[in-house]
């Protein structure tokens, strides 16, 4: 889209840039199989949630960094049985060591699927218990 001298866009302050994930608000059907994988695959853990009108759970890590906020659903779930789709709704997040993340999913018994070559990095990716599509990707 073409911006001209004409428009409110020329003259706006420059949008800031993006430099991470703050959170990931991912609706949910059953929240303690929700929270089992994040905390028990993922490594998060609960972190404090003001008093909100539909039951959820944050998580995260207290030092900081992305957070998922689990929120039982009355929006779309994909559903326990949807593909892994790396084209659809889905987070990707960095991860310290890659290879690492990959044999903590073989040592759990979880399946994920890999793409090479694509990006800079191999992308790892899993479902939880809803069917979510969630990406890996090796930190810079």
């Amino acid at each position: 889209m073409a911006v001209t001298r004409n428009d409110p866009r020329a003259t706006a302050t420059p949008a800031p840039p993006l430099v991470g994930t703050i959170h990931e608000g991912i609706p949910v059907r059953d929240l303690d199989a929700a929270m089992k994988f994040y905390v028990d695959v993922l490594g998060l853990q609960t972190l404090p949630r003001p008093k909100l009108p539909v039951p959820g759970a944050w998580l995260g890590r207290p030092e900081g960094g992305p957070q998922i906020h689990l929120i039982v659903g009355t929006d779309y779930v994909p559903g326990p049985d949807a593909r892994m789709s790396p084209t659809g709704r889905h987070t990707a997040f960095a991860v310290a060591d890659l290879g690492a993340f990959r044999a903590r999913l073989r040592d759990l018994g979880v399946h994920y699927d890999e793409i090479t070559g694509l990006v800079g990095s191999d992308q790892v990716f899993v479902s939880d218990p809803d069917g979510h599509t969630l990406e890996f990707q090796q930190a810079p």
